[in-house]
């Protein structure tokens, strides 16, 4: 078997884990909000716990990264990180307040801060091989065939029994055993993935190149995380918006994880077409997340169904920007020995970006709806100057 074809077959394995992963915890976010809700949480209890758990997942990443980039224990981190965040979320169905509810939702975030840095540095060396956008944008589709799958089976399920979400948090528990099986065979099969990267010089590769892998936090790294910090700070999560579809009676129980399948959907399917685009384009595909986001947040928090449901798809088309450009440029511009370092340390300003922002979010919703649009809007705006820096920058560097 040819190596690029090797690199392929383990994309698309690890894909087929985040697939069944997926299913288990975006059919927990596609819900955590109302569920909370119906416990007695606040929307500024609700912010938090989506903020707070979003900043464990990320920032938590440093130091598994770290660990990564020392011990080379590229599967043992990965396998623990896995379980945690998947077997946390079938416990939500014995659940009886909102405080456990909120334990549970970090817990979950914290084994993804687990699996995430040393399963980004196993597709990174398979990516060498096919494009770095090209395979986290195949990585991210398959990934997303499950976050559309789980939210509509869960839509089912509360369809079927209105208000019955502990049943929903049960059903989690088989995609979450089938992750863990086919996890369990790629390492068997891929012990050392390390090797699908070595023996392919950076000089070798015009793609990178092209997007200066100097393998240094230089100026621009710093810049372009003052640009994600802002725009994701200004990126409302799913929790706080689904807290006000359910509360504001704007969508049913049951439409609102259908609603967040559909933004799935269109997640999956931006991150397949903007992977390419990274790979013609670099960096500049990126001011499409602040541009796109503009428009997000009026719209979900808006009080109309046929607007909620254009925000959500707009929602997930910036989602799906995030999830594949942020990673494929890391691995593009750090070194294999430093890039769990270097995921890490990114990941810090993602999640605590998000945590600032949605605690915000939170405190403000309960205020005043538009004081939640404005925020995030301004938040957007400020963001554009840092990613037109990196633009002209790269532009005069490439030329």
């Amino acid at each position: 078997m040819d190596s690029k074809k090797k690199a392929v077959i383990f994309i698309i394995l690890l894909g087929f884990v985040s697939l069944f992963a997926d299913m288990t915890h975006e059919s927990a976010r596609s819900i955590n909000g109302p569920f909370m809700s119906m416990l007695g949480a606040s929307a500024l209890v609700v912010g938090l716990a989506g903020g707070l758990g979003e900043f464990v997942g990320y920032a938590l990443r440093f130091i598994t990264g770290y660990v990564v980039d020392k011990t080379k224990s590229y599967w043992l981190l990965t396998i623990i990180g896995y379980a945690i965040n998947l077997f946390a979320v079938p416990l939500m169905a014995l659940v009886w307040n909102w405080q456990i509810a909120f334990v549970l939702i970090i817990i979950e975030r914290f084994g993804k801060a687990f699996k995430n840095p040393p399963r980004d540095v196993m597709l990174s060396f398979a990516t060498k091989e096919v494009g770095r956008g090209k395979g986290f944008g195949l990585h991210k589709v398959i990934d997303q065939i499950g976050a559309i799958i789980g939210p509509l089976f869960v839509a089912l399920i509360l369809f079927l029994k209105p208000n019955d979400y502990k049943l929903g948090y049960t059903f989690m528990l088989i995609p979450a055993i089938i992750a863990m099986m086919i996890l369990f065979v790629s390492m068997i099969h891929y012990p050392k993935p390390y090797e699908m990267e070595e023996g392919n010089p950076p000089q070798d590769a015009p793609k990178e190149k092209k997007h200066e892998n100097t393998g240094k936090l230089n100026k621009r790294f710093w810049i372009y995380s003052i640009f994600v910090t802002l725009t994701m700070m200004g990126f409302a999560h799913f929790m706080i918006i689904s807290y006000h579809f359910g509360k504001n009676q704007i969508l049913s129980d049951a439409m609102i994880p259908i609603i967040f399948a559909v933004a799935m959907g269109t997640e999956g399917l931006a991150a397949f077409i903007i992977g390419r685009v990274y790979d013609r384009i670099g960096f500049k595909s990126l001011l499409l997340i602040p541009l796109l986001a503009i428009a997000v947040t009026p719209l979900v928090f808006s009080f109309g169904y046929a607007l909620a449901i254009v925000g959500m798809v707009l929602w997930g088309i910036v989602l799906g920007i995030q999830d594949t450009v942020l990673r494929a440029s890391i691995a593009d511009i750090i070194p294999p020995d430093s890039r769990g370092k270097a995921y890490g340390l990114f990941n810090i300003f993602y999640g605590g970006a998000w945590l600032v922002g949605s605690t915000l979010m939170g405190a403000l919703y309960d205020i005043s709806i538009s004081y939640v649009v404005i925020f995030s809007v301004v938040l957007e705006i400020a963001s554009i100057p840092f990613m037109l820096y990196m633009w002209n920058h790269s532009s005069k560097v490439t030329a």
